[in-house]
C-alpha cells in the first residue's frame, strides 16, 4: 500500500516547514519607554504599543523621545484606546507611520487629516491670490511663493480579531476601560508571545488567553486579577502604565520597569 510512504511524506514535509520557520524566525527584542508605550523590534519591523501618547497625561510618565532615529525603519503603532495616555493623534500625523487601533482612532486620524488638507487648501488658495495680485504690480518681476508641505495621508487600519502584519500575528480582545472602545491584544512574534493588557482593570478574558511568555498588565489589571485569582499563564509579568518609583504590592515576581529600560525573556 502506498498509503504509509505518503503519509511520512507528508510529515516529513510539513516538519520541514516547522524547521524552516523556526529557524527564519527573528528574535524580537522589547524596550519599555513609559506608560504603556514599549517598543518592540526584530530587527526588520518596529511595532510600538500606546505611542505616542501625551507625555504626562493624566499624570502618568513624561518622557521625551528622538523620532528621528525612526525615520528609515518600517514601525507602526498598535493603540489600545483614543485615550491621550495612549496615544496623541496631533504628534502622530506629523511621523508618517502606519497605526492599528480601534475605530475611534481610526476615524479621528481621518477626520483630522480631511481638517487639515482643508486648512491647507485655503492657505494656498491665498497665497496664489497673493502671488497674482503681485504679479501684476510687478509684471517685470517674477513672483514665487513658497507653499506648506503637503499633508501626509495617515496609513490606517481598523483592528481586527486576528490580522497579520508583517511577522506579527495580532489577536484583538475587546475589553471594558473608560466608556470608550478599548482592546487588549496577544502578539505572536519570533516564537514569542506577549500580551498587553492597555487600560483595562476587566479580568474576564484573562481565563481564554493562551500561555505567553511575558503579560504587561496595569497595576490596577494585577491587583484585581490576584484578588480574583486569575493571573494569565505567563512566565513573566510586568506591570507598566505605573508611576514612576512606585511599589505594587504583592507583586513579588514581577518586573516593574524605568523608563528605557530592555524587557528580557529570561
Amino acid at each position: 500500500m502506498f498509503f504509509q510512504p505518503l503519509k511520512r511524506l507528508v510529515y516529513s514535509l510539513l516538519l520541514s516547514v516547522v524547521v524552516a520557520t523556526t529557524a527564519n524566525a527573528r528574535d524580537v527584542s522589547i524596550n519599555f519607554i513609559a506608560n504603556a508605550s514599549l517598543r518592540i523590534t526584530d530587527g526588520d519591523y518596529v511595532l510600538f504599543t500606546d505611542f505616542p501618547y501625551v507625555s504626562g497625561a493624566f499624570g502618568h510618565m513624561e518622557y521625551t523621545y528622538p523620532y528621528f532615529v525612526e525615520q528609515d525603519n518600517n514601525v507602526t503603532t498598535l493603540i489600545t484606546s483614543r485615550m491621550t495616555d495612549h496615544f496623541d493623534p496631533v504628534t502622530f500625523m506629523t511621523l508618517g507611520w502606519k497605526v492599528i487601533g480601534p475605530a475611534e482612532v481610526v476615524g479621528d486620524l481621518q477626520s483630522r487629516y480631511i481638517t487639515l488638507n482643508e486648512e491647507r487648501d485655503r492657505v494656498v488658495a491665498e497665497l496664489e491670490r497673493n502671488r497674482i495680485l503681485d504679479q501684476a504690480e510687478r509684471p517685470d518681476t517674477e513672483i514665487t511663493v513658497i507653499l506648506p508641505d503637503p499633508i501626509i495621508r495617515p496609513d490606517t487600519m481598523v483592528v481586527e480579531e486576528n490580522l497579520i502584519h508583517g511577522p506579527i500575528h495580532i489577536q484583538a480582545i475587546r475589553t471594558k476601560s473608560a466608556q470608550t472602545e478599548h482592546y487588549s491584544y496577544v502578539l505572536e512574534w519570533g516564537g514569542r508571545k506577549i500580551y498587553l493588557g492597555g487600560d483595562t482593570g476587566d479580568t474576564a478574558h484573562l481565563a481564554t488567553l493562551p500561555e505567553v511568555d511575558i503579560a504587561f498588565l496595569s497595576p490596577w489589571l494585577f491587583e484585581n486579577a490576584r484578588k480574583e485569582d486569575a493571573l494569565p499563564n505567563a512566565k513573566k509579568i510586568v506591570i507598566y502604565q505605573h508611576h514612576e518609583g512606585e511599589i505594587i504590592p504583592n507583586c513579588f515576581t514581577c518586573t516593574i520597569p524605568e523608563k528605557g529600560e530592555l524587557i528580557t525573556f529570561d
